[in-house]
């Protein structure tokens, strides 16, 4: 399944690129052989900007009910915390793959070809490629800003859906079950919100040495999105199940350490290809000092976390009670994860119980 994915991206482009074409609203017209109107008008720009930036949302919705059908039918992961760690992870992927194929049109072949042909130029035709993507990326992040906060606080779906209901069932009684699930809450689907932040994030830090104003957008886009989770999770959400970090901090660390590095070498190249060698050099200063961070964290943190779920078990238990001491041998389960090797923490691996005793 994993190669089907990467090689989607490829085609990824496709739709992609139909998506960049809605921003010429005369050319869609003539295709159609309709009058076209005056792009000089305030509407025109208005809906030029505002239509790819709807149907980008759309697809990605798509995308994403895609993903959520292989984890359960294809893949059959059975419970919901592996299915949401699953499609954070390939969501993101491919939000890494929308940044690159908006930037360059949707068509990376064209790309390829004109790397074959005449390699100097493939950088100079990419960083000219940011500079006029810039207006779609600054309208995503405006829209997302005022239309999905105003869509999660406002709750009309969940109110439409209620009233849809309560309509349709005005002759009979709700049974017991359709009662009580009208009053639980709704669940936030890491897999489908965490990818698009991060995906705006990106977006931000790259474009900052190139549109600075792209700074401003992300500071609003970032306050009002904390204002309204916080909202939510106080007063609206609840998370009906938990994954021990795996769909949240496991896959995203990776993705975000990624961002930095790429925002990191976007400046330096972007500036040399400004002639500014003197700020290009001064690239180099936090992309070491970003090597030396991760490098400490893997070492400090990262390792340690993993046993973090048997730590937090054992001291349950002890405070509730249950247990004296903390007991390798009741709360070790190798079999059911592989990869970790406990001898980071105990000296040795717990398979065999005479190299612990």
């Amino acid at each position: 399944m994993k190669v089907v994915w990467i090689v989607g991206i490829l085609f990824w482009a496709i739709p992609v690129s139909v998506v960049n074409s809605l921003a010429n609203l005369n050319s869609i017209l003539q295709a159609l052989n309709i009058k076209t109107v005056d792009s000089s008008k305030p509407w025109y720009g208005f809906l030029s900007g505002l239509l790819p930036v709807i149907a980008f949302s759309f697809l990605l919705n798509a995308l994403f009910a895609l993903i959520i059908v292989a984890a359960k039918r294809v893949i059959k992961l059975k419970s919901r915390s592996d299915v949401d760690a699953y499609v954070t992870y390939w969501h993101q992927l491919y939000q890494f793959a929308n940044l690159w194929l908006i930037v360059i049109g949707g068509s990376i072949f064209n790309q390829l070809q004109a790397l074959l042909s005449n390699p100097e130029s493939i950088l100079n035709t990419v960083a000219n490629a940011m500079i006029g993507s810039s207006v779609f990326f600054l309208n995503m992040i405006l829209t997302q800003s005022v239309g999905k906060c105003a869509h999660d606080l406002s709750r009309i779906p969940k109110y439409s859906q209620s009233l849809f209901l309560r309509l349709w069932r005005s002759e009979r009684t709700p049974t017991k079950r359709q009662a009580e699930a009208s009053k639980t809450p709704d669940t936030y689907q890491w897999g489908y919100e965490i990818p698009k932040i991060t995906f705006i994030f990106m977006v931000v830090i790259l474009y900052c040495p190139i549109v600075p104003i792209m700074e401003i957008f992300g500071l609003v886009y970032f306050a009002a999105r904390y204002i309204t989770y916080k909202h939510q999770f106080l007063h609206v959400n609840a998370q009906s199940f938990e994954g021990g970090g795996n769909a949240t901090w496991s896959s995203i660390f990776v993705f975000i350490i990624s961002i930095i590095y790429m925002s990191e070498a976007v400046f330096i190249v972007f500036m040399g290809l400004k002639k500014s060698p003197l700020s290009s050099g001064f690239g180099f200063v936090p992309l070491v000092g970003t090597i030396v961070f991760h490098l400490n964290l893997r070492r400090n943190v990262i390792t340690y976390l993993q046993n973090l779920p048997l730590q937090t078990a054992a001291a349950i238990d002890v405070k509730e009670g249950e247990r004296n001491d903390f007991d390798p041998l009741v709360y070790l389960q190798p079999s059911l994860n592989s990869i970790l090797d406990e001898k980071y923490y105990f000296g040795s691996r717990s398979d065999c119980c005479e190299t612990i005793i």
